[in-house]
């Protein structure tokens, strides 16, 4: 399912929606989930997810499957596992105040930009996103690349989910909307970077 085209004037209002203190993410398609993540199971008890299961979701580039969540750990992380196309951009370049994402590539090469810093992180590498200092991701290798995000603490998973369900049964959410639920999951995107990194890099959402 692709997603939603957006006109430039509805992109430069969800971008002066989000100036202060919370963003939009624009480009996600649907999710195969929508149920309700943000709770805790009283009783943990093992977990086997099998290769190639688990719900799964479009976002731009990429195609993600939700591993765990932090209903399943207890709040301690969530994790997906993502193919990513090339010459995709994973996001806006943003921050988040509260939580760090830990990325583990297993097949190809992604980089990663840390506030001024480039990282080429191939298959094999471990690479930390830690919170407060701006990132984003990009996969500008001739194939596709393959690696685990996690995030600790857990959340961010649900956020996804959330978001993506928004474009569910072909529907256009409206700014506000998609403002409201990226402030109340902590990011934060940094607009003025975007237009660089998508020159120098020749990537794109």
């Amino acid at each position: 399912m692709k997603s939603p085209n957006y006109s430039r004037r509805e992109l430069m209002k969800m971008m002066s929606l989000t100036m202060v203190g919370s963003s939009v993410l624009p480009f996600f398609a649907k999710a195969s989930s929508n149920e309700n993540l943000d709770y805790f199971d009283e009783s943990p008890k093992a977990i086997h997810i099998k290769k190639g299961s688990g719900n799964a979701g479009v976002v731009g580039g990429m195609d993600i499957v939700f591993k765990l969540t932090k209903a399943q750990t207890g709040g301690h992380l969530g994790c997906d596992e993502v193919t990513m196309k090339p010459g995709f951009l994973g996001a806006p370049p943003h921050l988040h105040k509260t939580f760090d994402e830990i990325c583990y590539v297993l097949e190809g090469t992604i980089h990663i930009m840390v506030g001024d810093e480039v990282f080429e992180v191939s298959a094999g590498d471990w690479h930390l996103r830690p919170r407060g200092i701006v990132h984003t991701f990009w996969n500008s290798g001739p194939t596709t690349s393959k690696f685990i995000d996690l995030y600790v603490p857990g959340g961010h998973e649900q956020y996804m989910v959330d978001l993506a369900s928004l474009f569910e049964n072909n529907n256009r959410p409206k700014p506000e909307e998609m403002a409201s639920l990226a402030n109340k999951y902590d990011i934060t995107f940094n607009w003025d970077k975007l237009g660089a990194i998508v020159e120098k890099y020749k990537v794109h959402l």
